[in-house]
C-alpha cells in the first residue's frame, strides 16, 4: 500500500465568510499569480457558494446523468470477469464523481493507495484520496503538491516516480472550472435576498406612529415604553411639529417584484452556466414543447461531452493504476452502457425506414441495428413462418376476388342460410 500524501499535508478547514464580487476578483488574481499561485480563496469560495440550492441542484443533475450510467469494460468484443468485479466496487462511483468534479472545480488529483479483493464483502476495495485542491499546483514550472496551502512549494512531485504510478489527474492545469462563472450569480442573488428580507421587515408589516406635544419629554418616554412592550414591529415616535414622509419606489408591491425578478434572473444564469439551458430545471413563461426539446438536446450534448471526458481519464490513467496493482486492463477499453432507448427516437427511425422500404428493399439486420430491438435466435424459423402466413393471406385475398369461385360458393351458402331461416320460423331444429 502506498503511503497517502494527504496525511503529510498541513490541511486547514474551509473559511466561510461573506462573499462579494471584490473577493471573487481577488480569488481569480491569486489563482493566476505566476510567481506564487494561490488557490485557497477560490476553493473556499466554491465550498461556500455550493450552499446555494440552485447551484447544487443543477450541478447535481449533471453529475447524476453520468453516475446513472453503467460503466463496463470490453476486450476483443468480450467482457473481462476480473475487471467486471473491480467495476462492481462501490468505490468506483466515488472515483467517477471526483473525476466529474474536475469540470466544476478545475484540476483534480486523486491518489490510489490500494486495490484489493475483500472476501467478506465479496467485492473489491479501492482505497483512494482526493488530494486537497488548495495544495495542488499543476501549473507549468510547479507540477507539485505543497504541504502548506498558501505557498506553492515543490514538496511532492506527483508526476515523477514512485508517486506517478498511483496518481489520477483530470482537467487542465490553469482551468478554474465552471463554478468560476456561476459564482457571480450566487453572490448577487444572496445580496438580493438580504435586501428583500430587509424590505419585508420594513414594509411587510404595519408601521406604527405615535405623536406627542413638543417639549413634553415625560409623555415621549411613556409612549416609547408602551411601543416597546406592545410588539416588536417597527414604530416611530415624534413630536407634532415634525413631519415624517416615507417615499416608496413605484409602490411596495412593485419594489418587491424587483427582488423577485432579479433572483429569477440569477437562477436562470446559473442554469445556463451549468446545464446550457433553463427549461430542463424551470418552466418558462411560454412553456412551448418545441423550445423545451431544443433545451433538452443542448443538455444531452453536455452529457455526451461529460461522458467522453471521464472515459478519456479512465482509458489512460486509471488503466495504468490498475496495472500497478496487478490488474491487467490492457488491450481493451472502458465504456458506458447506453440507458433505456428513447422510444420517440425509435418511432422516428421506424417511420423513416417504412418510407424507404416502400420504395427500395431494406435489410432486416439494418432494422434491428437502427431500432435497437434484439434479433431473435430462431430468426430464420420465424421468418419462414411469417412468409408462409403472408402467402396464405394473399391466396385468400385472391380467392375472394375470383368471380368464378364466388359463383360456385354463393348459391350453396345462400341455400344454407335460407333453410336455417325457415327452420327457425317453424320452430324446427336445422
Amino acid at each position: 500500500m502506498q503511503k497517502p500524501i494527504i496525511g503529510l499535508l498541513e490541511s486547514r478547514q474551509t473559511y466561510h465568510t461573506t462573499q462579494s464580487i471584490v473577493r471573487w476578483k481577488h480569488a481569480v488574481n491569486a489563482f493566476e499569480n505566476r510567481e506564487n499561485p494561490n488557490r485557497v480563496l477560490l476553493y473556499d469560495m466554491y465550498e461556500d457558494i455550493l450552499l446555494d440550492g440552485q447551484l447544487e441542484c443543477t450541478w447535481g443533475k449533471r453529475v447524476d446523468s453520468l453516475l446513472n450510467r453503467k460503466l463496463a469494460y470490453m476486450r476483443n468484443g468480450k467482457n473481462v470477469p476480473e475487471i467486471d468485479k473491480v467495476l462492481a466496487s462501490p468505490d468506483i462511483r466515488m472515483i467517477l464523481r471526483e473525476i466529474m468534479n474536475a469540470i466544476a472545480y478545475g484540476y483534480t488529483l486523486l491518489q490510489v493507495n490500494d486495490i484489493k479483493y475483500d472476501t467478506d464483502s465479496e467485492c473489491y476495495k479501492i482505497v483512494f484520496d482526493l488530494v486537497p485542491r488548495k495544495h495542488v499546483h499543476p501549473e507549468k514550472g510547479f507540477e507539485c503538491v505543497s504541504r502548506e496551502q498558501h505557498s506553492a512549494d515543490r514538496d511532492f512531485l506527483y508526476k515523477e516516480k514512485p508517486l506517478a504510478k498511483y496518481m489520477i489527474y483530470a482537467g487542465e492545469p490553469t482551468d478554474k472550472g465552471i463554478f468560476i462563472k456561476a459564482a457571480p450569480y450566487v453572490i448577487y442573488k444572496r445580496g438580493a435576498f438580504g435586501d428583500w428580507a430587509q424590505f419585508s421587515e420594513m414594509f411587510g408589516m404595519p408601521f406604527r406612529e405615535a405623536i406627542y406635544e413638543a417639549y413634553d419629554e415625560k409623555t415621549r418616554e411613556r409612549i416609547q415604553s408602551f411601543m416597546k412592550e406592545w410588539a416588536a414591529q417597527e414604530y416611530l415616535v415624534h413630536d407634532r411639529n415634525v413631519e415624517v414622509k416615507i417615499h416608496e419606489t413605484g409602490g411596495s408591491s412593485a419594489s418587491s417584484d424587483i427582488y423577485d425578478k432579479f433572483i429569477a434572473v440569477c437562477d436562470a444564469g446559473i442554469s445556463k452556466t451549468i446545464l446550457g439551458n433553463t427549461l430542463t430545471t424551470e418552466q418558462g413563461d411560454k412553456g412551448a414543447r418545441a423550445l423545451g426539446e431544443v433545451h433538452q438536446k443542448e443538455q444531452k450534448s453536455k452529457e455526451q461531452s461529460d461522458k467522453e471526458f471521464v472515459l478519456s481519464v479512465l482509458n489512460t490513467q486509471f488503466r495504468s493504476v490498475l496495472k500497478t496493482f496487478g490488474i491487467d486492463a490492457s488491450g481493451g477499453c472502458f465504456y458506458f452502457e447506453e440507458n433505456d432507448e428513447d422510444w420517440n427516437k425509435v418511432q422516428t427511425k421506424w417511420n423513416v425506414i417504412n418510407s424507404v422500404a416502400a420504395r427500395v428493399p431494406v435489410d432486416d439486420d439494418y432494422i434491428y441495428e437502427a431500432t435497437g430491438i434484439p434479433k431473435p435466435k430462431n430468426y430464420n424459423e420465424l421468418k419462414e413462418e411469417q412468409e408462409r402466413r403472408r402467402r396464405e393471406m394473399l391466396e385468400r385475398m385472391h380467392d375472394g376476388n375470383d368471380p368464378d369461385k364466388n359463383e360456385e360458393k354463393t348459391p350453396s351458402t345462400a341455400k344454407k342460410k335460407l333453410a336455417a331461416r325457415i327452420a327457425d320460423f317453424f320452430g324446427f331444429a336445422p
